[in-house]
């Protein structure tokens, strides 16, 4: 009896059915695991914020001081280990950490065969000027919610987010109808020249979202923005200006008799916007949009 059933335990045990992978898609195509990665590696700041906006805290991901520093949020917790530059990391530091998959974007073929050395690479794109960088944004947050297990989350964030941006939106529109419809969103490079966003950025798809054009237009790229001399911010002539923090160098246009005398700053229409990243996960459109709504709250109204 004892042999006949072990017999049987063990028929059952070959019949049962393999665990099944878990199939995603990055930009080489399909990609199979057989489990759900729980050592997770990030090769830049927009997949840092879409893993840490799944709940899922990294075990490695670059350039942590200036992360904190640039990004702010979602906070990254203490114990993440900097694995250096996002265009350098510190191979043999990353191969420490015994990652079960490194994500990465934007890397050339010969650097994902190194980093498949070390463990599976998940490799997507973005940002390009061939595509619509937010919805991509929003397609890599689903894929690595299917990895990690985190859908019902994921999806939860993403219905959450439209519904706070829909609040926003009639807050501002009530605020200012029709006496602010344009809105320009920069960042301060220097003394004498600035990066103005456009078609394709985090930015300015967020200032439409909640009802704004800009001013200045910038045409589609890559990265959505473009490095322009400061007079530049001129035309910005019956809307408002948003410079998103931190300044750093940027900081010395202060002083210029040139901004002082730009139309947007002599009409007090000028506003600096709390840290946010504007390459960023997708949950930074909701990051942005609070943070350009409590700057132009600072404004005037009428």
């Amino acid at each position: 009896m004892r042999r006949r059933a072990f017999l049987a335990a063990g028929l059952a045990l070959l019949s049962a059915p393999a665990a099944a992978e878990i199939e995603v898609s990055d930009r080489r195509g399909a990609q199979s695991f057989d489990a759900v990665p729980e050592r997770v590696v990030v090769m830049d700041w927009a997949l840092a914020e879409q893993v840490l906006d799944l709940g899922i805290t990294p075990v490695g991901a670059p350039e942590l001081d200036l992360y904190r520093d640039w990004v702010g949020q979602p906070a990254m917790p203490d114990d993440v280990t900097d694995i250096g530059l996002r265009t350098e990391p510190n191979l043999e530091r990353l191969a420490a950490l015994s990652p079960d998959v490194i994500v990465a974007s934007g890397v050339e073929p010969d650097q994902i065969a190194v980093l498949e050395r070390i463990a599976p690479v998940l490799a997507f794109d973005a940002f390009s000027a061939d595509h619509d960088n937010v919805a991509a944004a929003r397609d890599i947050f689903l894929t690595l919610a299917r990895l990690f297990g985190r859908e019902d989350r994921a999806e939860e964030k993403l219905a959450a987010m439209e519904d706070e941006l829909d609040r926003i939106a009639a807050d501002l529109e009530e605020r200012y109808g029709d006496r602010l419809t344009q809105v320009t969103a920069v960042r301060l490079n220097d003394d004498s020249t600035v990066w103005i966003y456009g078609d394709n950025s985090i930015p300015t798809y967020v200032l439409g979202r909640l009802g704004f054009d800009p001013e200045v237009p910038v045409a589609a790229s890559k990265w959505g923005v473009a490095q322009r001399p400061l007079e530049d911010l001129a035309k910005v002539e019956e809307g408002a200006l948003l410079a998103i923090r931190p300044h750093m160098g940027g900081a010395a246009a202060f002083d210029s008799p040139l901004w002082q005398a730009l139309p947007a700053v002599r009409a007090g229409r000028f506003a600096e916007a709390e840290p946010v990243w504007s390459y960023g996960g997708i949950l930074s459109v909701l990051r942005h949009a609070r943070a350009f709504r409590d700057a132009l709250t600072m404004l005037d109204p009428s």
